[in-house]
């Protein structure tokens, strides 16, 4: 079997390749399919589903025993496909567009169902080959192959224990908009975290202290950061900077993504440089800084994701 073959009709294909998604999924849990599960997932009833099913099934992607459906080995195949088109496309989005992070899951659902293999492999080399989209999910190699790592879900994290995010759920949409508004993306540290009556767990991260809702620990998966890999003493961000301060460039936090990132960095705001604020708008936002003798704006959600150090350091 070809890989992406395009004879059936827009909609029944849609239909069918977001069936292969879910019995993959299924597949990886080791839970297998039915129709019931397939007709949550697809939100179509479940005659629907059923007769989706047997469509897999004639066309020798999926094999059933008894109530459960598999994927054959041509399935799978197809099916890693189309997630490794969803995922290199949200990388895309991530790296070369402005497109809100919101929005990134929905876009590469639209592409997933209409790149060819050969765009897509196209679209992964220009991106050198990623392995993790920006949500931290592995990206399915042009061989078929899916990484798999172990991670723990952030609501069972121990107390006063270190984490990096490695992994967040785009969905439900609603939390993932929480998670996104805490700064958070793969790659961000959390410290000092502690669990609250009420499951939410407060921590300390990128030199703020953040109450995560209950809810939205449950998008998010950690590990223990790397051996030596500590923040420095007195880390912030560059947005509490009062006007007349001082500080040295740390980093740029792992939610600064796409063209925001490379301006900042082509503007000098690399690790190390000095940074000082200048003077503050009448309304608080923008705040003018200068790096390296040249005087920029910066909005507040900019200077957010600026990470400074040492606000005693002089040049």
């Amino acid at each position: 079997m070809r890989l992406f073959e395009k004879t059936s009709s827009g909609t029944l294909r849609i239909q069918l390749e977001d069936a292969l998604k879910h019995l993959l999924d299924c597949d990886e849990s080791g839970r297998g399919a039915t129709v019931d599960s397939l007709a949550g997932a697809l939100s179509r009833p479940r005659g629907d589903a059923a007769e989706i099913l047997g469509q897999l099934r004639s066309r020798g992607l999926a094999t059933a025993i008894g109530d459960v459906h598999r994927l054959t080995e041509d399935g799978r195949l197809y099916a890693l496909q189309v997630v490794r088109t969803h995922r290199l496309y949200e990388t895309w989005l991530a790296r070369e567009t402005s497109t809100p992070a919101v929005d990134w899951h929905r876009e590469a659902h639209k592409a997933e169902h209409h790149l060819e293999a050969a765009e897509v492999d196209a679209m992964a080399d220009r991106l050198n080959n990623p392995r993790f989209d920006p949500h931290g999910d592995p990206i399915p190699t042009r061989e078929g192959q899916l990484p798999k790592r172990t991670l723990t879900a952030l609501a069972s994290w121990p107390d006063g224990r270190s984490a990096r995010i490695e992994h967040i759920e785009d969905e439900p949409e609603a939390l993932f908009q929480q998670a996104e508004a805490l700064g958070f993306s793969p790659g961000t540290r959390l410290d000092e975290s502690r669990h609250l009556v009420d499951g939410s767990i407060e921590c300390l991260t990128e030199g703020r202290r953040v109450t995560i809702p209950a809810a939205v620990t449950s998008l998010i998966h950690v590990a223990a950061p790397e051996p030596g890999d500590l923040p420095p003493a007195g880390l912030g961000r560059l947005s509490d900077l009062a006007v007349g301060g001082e500080a040295l460039v740390y980093a740029l936090a792992p939610s600064c993504t796409g063209p925001e990132r490379r301006r900042l960095l082509d503007l000098g705001v690399v690790p190390g440089t000095r940074i000082r604020c200048e003077f503050a708008s009448p309304f608080g936002t923008p705040r003018s800084y200068d790096i390296r003798g040249a005087l920029i704006a910066l909005r507040e959600h900019q200077a957010d994701r600026i990470l400074i150090h040492d606000t005693a350091a002089k040049a």
